[in-house]
């Protein structure tokens, strides 16, 4: 096993559970408008769109967790 085997592991395992539980909650609040005809967009729908897509909410995640561990490693050995 490698030094990236467990981080690589940990990491996928937090993507998929919080990405899934941000999904179901947007599913969940699309089966509540579906029995309205026409509701408004929230405010903050209108003022962030990113702010209800979870796969980009995952990417940024991710993005974040790896420039820590890189920072991380990078710091330690100086490569």
């Amino acid at each position: 096993m490698g030094m990236w085997t467990i981080p690589t592991i940990i990491t996928g395992a937090i993507i998929v559970f919080v990405s899934y539980f941000l999904t179901a909650g947007v599913m969940k609040k699309t089966r509540q408008r579906a029995s309205a005809t026409d509701t408004p967009i929230s405010k903050i729908v209108k003022d962030h769109p990113i702010a209800m897509n979870p796969i980009i909410i995952m990417y940024i995640i991710f993005g974040l967790f790896t420039g820590i561990m890189i920072f991380y490693y990078w710091s330690i050995y100086g490569y």
